[in-house]
């Protein structure tokens, strides 16, 4: 999770801004609604700089042991974010 963001992510987005809309903790488990935004400014998962604005939605489940992430599922829109750019 965190070497797609700073390894893909960062890289590909300029003015990245990341919003948190919800976020729950039950348990072990911490659930996060959030939104990805920036400006298309480098190569994203092998579709060139579009200068378009992208938003990707997420939603990440992360269960926690001993303070440390242990599991993680999720959920995001980054597939169809690169078909449309890929598009043009």
């Amino acid at each position: 999770m965190w070497n797609t963001f700073q390894n893909i992510l960062r890289p590909a987005l300029s003015e990245m801004k990341v919003t948190i809309h919800d976020q729950i903790a039950e348990g072990n488990k911490v659930t996060t609604r959030k939104t990805i935004s920036g400006i298309h400014s480098g190569v994203l998962m092998g579709v060139p700089a579009t200068g378009k604005d992208v938003l990707i939605s997420v939603i990440d489940i992360v269960r926690v042991e001993d303070g440390k992430y242990a599991e993680h599922w999720g959920l995001n829109t980054l597939s169809s974010v690169l078909a449309a750019l890929a598009k043009g």
